[in-house]
């Protein structure tokens, strides 16, 4: 499967939903999940696509910010390998302003994931050069009831469920 394109990136904005590049480290069998204290959530690494940025260097820049450039520089390249969407209920519509790659402004209503495989062979994550508190390598065939315990969020939830049975 090939990544989106700049202009497909571009029309999910457009579509009012934030393009999220969710980052799903494999290693022999295992899958990457990272704690963040703050919401008491464990979930995949994860961030904002920019304007204009293609996939794999928004993969490279936010997994780089989120896990400190030094992990992902061992990963394998990313591949894309599918997405997922999640509208707000519509009180939280318009809570974050996007901008269209022809400057126009449009209001989020919610996030469009797209999802990248890195093999590594790296398990060892800095934390300190983390945005997270903890990380755990879950295998793969137990991830999907580590996430169902785990992750309270729904929505969230429903598309780390989607990546597990796209790896499965």
């Amino acid at each position: 499967m090939t990544s989106p394109s700049l202009e497909e990136i571009d029309n999910l904005r457009k579509k009012s939903l934030r393009p999220v590049v969710v980052g799903c480290f494999v290693n022999e069998g295992r899958i990457l999940f990272v704690y963040k204290s703050k919401h008491d959530l464990w979930q995949l690494p994860q961030g904002g696509v920019k304007n204009k940025e293609k996939m794999p260097d928004a993969f490279v820049r936010e997994m780089g910010e989120e896990l400190g450039e030094d992990f992902v520089k061992k990963a394998l390249e990313p591949q894309f390998f599918g997405e997922d969407q999640l509208e707000f209920p519509p009180y939280l519509h318009g809570s974050r302003k996007l901008q269209a790659d022809d400057g126009n402004e449009i209001e989020m209503i919610g996030k469009a994931y797209l999802f990248c495989q890195a093999q590594t062979s790296e398990t060892d994550l800095d934390i300190t050069k983390s945005e997270f508190d903890d990380y755990k390598w879950i295998p793969i065939d137990e991830a999907r009831s580590f996430a169902e315990e785990n992750i309270y969020q729904k929505g969230k939830q429903r598309m780390t469920l989607k990546v597990i049975d796209g790896l499965a």
